[in-house]
């Protein structure tokens, strides 16, 4: 049982690291910082192959805008993570666990 409860923390937990990953990419976006950086450089392999893979499925996550465009699927991974803690959290509660 100790296994599973392990198992179920450290997946709450590598969730939770990407989210955090994710949002950091997009403030860093925003601010505009050098590609070149090692650290923005790991964060974009990273975070964009699913970011992409959402964007060519749902073509509709880029909105247009005056200065080009914006790209939404970024939000939809962080509420997909987000909904994931949640159930792993509900199953974990219900099998006695703490997460």
């Amino acid at each position: 049982m100790i296994l599973i409860e392990i198992l179920f923390k450290i997946s709450y937990y590598l969730l939770y690291f990407y989210m955090l990953c994710l949002i950091i990419t997009g403030i860093l976006s925003l601010v505009g910082a050098n590609p070149s950086n090692p650290i923005v450089g790991f964060l974009n392999a990273l975070t964009s192959p699913p970011c992409r893979f959402l964007t060519r499925k749902f073509p509709r996550l880029l909105v247009r805008s005056q200065h080009g465009y914006f790209d939404l699927s970024p939000i939809v991974l962080i509420l997909i993570i987000g909904c994931l803690m949640i159930i792993i959290q509900t199953i974990a509660n219900h099998l006695g666990f703490y997460v």
